[in-house]
């Protein structure tokens, strides 16, 4: 069963900031920064290579404006957006999806102190991050 299938049917605890009829943005589990997002397409695809042309198409307003949102809900000044295609890319969940990665010029804020890469944080912290971007949106 494919993780990230399970959240987009909410059968598998996530914190949704985003969902309409095709497109579904969590935050990851494992963050590289706080307001680490993924968004996924709701029809299952491999990877970014096996996906449908349209369906690509469509998700960039999606990722861009969540990546906004993060941005102004965070008040981070920059963000990543990638992929991984295959695991020798580093594709670890094999559901197309993309990160989204809030960066900041002096580090991250000090309202995240507690905040450890790659660590799962508490749902309250999780749920903080979520209505910011939320907010944003």
């Amino acid at each position: 069963m494919c993780l990230f299938c399970a959240i987009v049917r909410g059968e598998s605890k996530s914190f949704v900031v985003y969902r309409d009829s095709k497109f579904t943005a969590f935050l990851d589990r494992y963050p590289i920064a706080p307001g680490h997002t993924l968004v996924v397409p709701n029809r299952h695809y491999q990877d970014y290579v096996s996906a449908d042309e349209a369906d690509l198409k469509d998700i960039q307003t999606v990722i861009r404006r969540v990546a906004l949102a993060a941005m102004r809900g965070l008040g981070a000044d920059g963000v990543r957006i990638g992929t991984n295609v295959g695991r020798s890319a580093g594709q670890v969940i094999f559901h197309l999806h993309f990160h989204i990665i809030p960066a900041w010029s002096n580090g991250i804020p000090e309202r995240f102190n507690s905040f450890m890469p790659r660590k799962e944080m508490s749902d309250d912290q999780f749920e903080e991050i979520r209505s910011a971007i939320v907010e944003a949106l």
